[in-house]
């Protein structure tokens, strides 16, 4: 399944900058090895200033989250 046909979460915009933050990265993983379950995710980074955003989902929800730090 490729996440390019799913839908993504709205650009998020930069704190620091004010400006829109570019997609750096997007993908799954599974963050307990053998026994999770699998997550999406999307990184964002602000072309100004570097700050970055990173997005998660569980591979069967709808609803994209910001990922705490």
């Amino acid at each position: 399944m490729s996440l390019e046909n799913e839908p993504t979460p709205e650009t998020p915009t930069c704190s620091r900058c004010g400006i829109e933050m570019e997609r750096r990265g997007a993908g799954t993983e599974k963050p307990i090895p053998l026994i999770g379950s699998e997550l999406e995710f999307q990184q964002f980074g602000c072309p100004e200033c570097g700050q970055g955003a990173r997005f998660e989902r569980s591979v069967d929800e709808e609803e994209w989250s910001r990922a705490g730090v």
